[in-house]
């Protein structure tokens, strides 16, 4: 990961994104308040292990209400002044948010990885919610992947990504291939048989722990 790049602008460039819109994609959840685009995570201890997740977008929340608030404010005052300070602040409202989000707990192996959430980095396909967390649309993957995931997993150069679902590995598996990145991906297909979520989860595991050691 290059130490020079400015996060900050890099974050708010998301947030500030309007490439996309209800009306060209009516599973949109997007607006300038509440649902801002929203750019990712990236833990203090990263660069030791670049791993790198990807999920497919981010989900609309339910009973989270109480983090949200503060959280989508965090993103608004960063993107409207992109500095260290507004950066640094939106780090520490993340840190008490995203231990709710399902890919610290069940959606990720992490601690089978030896891994805690400091040592990943983590990114949507698609970076803006949609309603009733509806899958985006297939123009709308490749909007946000070409204009924002593309670049991010240059910045971040990780050593292995990880996609949570087969729909996101379908719609970035391409970027990262072409730059020469080992990945695999979480099946979370409901009729997955337990042996067979087993199975890809001990080799998804096997994976991140192989290349991140």
């Amino acid at each position: 990961m290059d130490a020079q790049t400015a996060w900050p602008r890099e974050f708010a460039a998301i947030v500030a994104c309007e490439r996309c819109s209800s009306s060209m994609d009516r599973r949109l959840l997007r607006d300038s308040v509440e649902n801002v685009p929203q750019p990712g995570f990236i833990g203090d201890n990263y660069s030791s292990h670049r791993v790198l997740l990807i999920g497919q977008n981010p989900g609309t929340p339910k009973s989270r209400l109480a983090a949200d608030t503060p959280y989508t404010a965090a993103l608004r005052a960063l993107r409207d002044d992109p500095t260290e300070g507004r950066y640094q602040y939106l780090r520490q409202v993340l840190k008490g948010f995203i231990p709710q989000w399902p890919v610290h707990s069940n959606y990720f192996p992490l601690a089978e990885c030896g891994l805690t959430i400091e040592d990943i980095a983590y990114c949507n396909v698609v970076r803006c919610r949609t309603i009733m967390n509806a899958m985006p649309s297939n123009r709308t993957a490749l909007t946000c992947s070409q204009s924002h995931m593309a670049r991010w997993v240059s910045l971040l150069s990780p050593r292995v990504v990880v996609f949570i679902g087969k729909w996101a590995f379908e719609r970035g598996n391409t970027v990262v291939d072409r730059l020469g990145i080992p990945c695999d991906y979480m099946n979370r297909q409901r009729s997955l048989s337990p042996e067979a979520r087993r199975e890809n989860r001990e080799r998804v595991s096997a994976l991140v722990r192989l290349l991140a050691a």
